[in-house]
């Protein structure tokens, strides 16, 4: 138990570059799966917005 509250109060936090390299990662993941990604919000927005019209109203037939 001693340990582990030494490792807690030693622990600073994250510094700058390991939050770079978490950003860099996602990026890299969404990247690769953008195809994916867009399939996926595409899909999310049809469901979702399916019975309304969004445009000129005077185009509503």
């Amino acid at each position: 138990m001693n340990l582990l509250k030494k490792f807690y109060y030693e622990e600073d936090g994250m510094g700058t570059v390991e939050i770079i390299m978490i950003i860099a990662a996602l990026m890299c993941i969404a990247l690769l799966f953008r195809k994916q990604i867009y399939a996926f919000a595409d899909n999310i927005m049809k469901n979702v917005f399916k019975d309304s019209y969004v445009g000129n109203p005077s185009d509503a037939g």
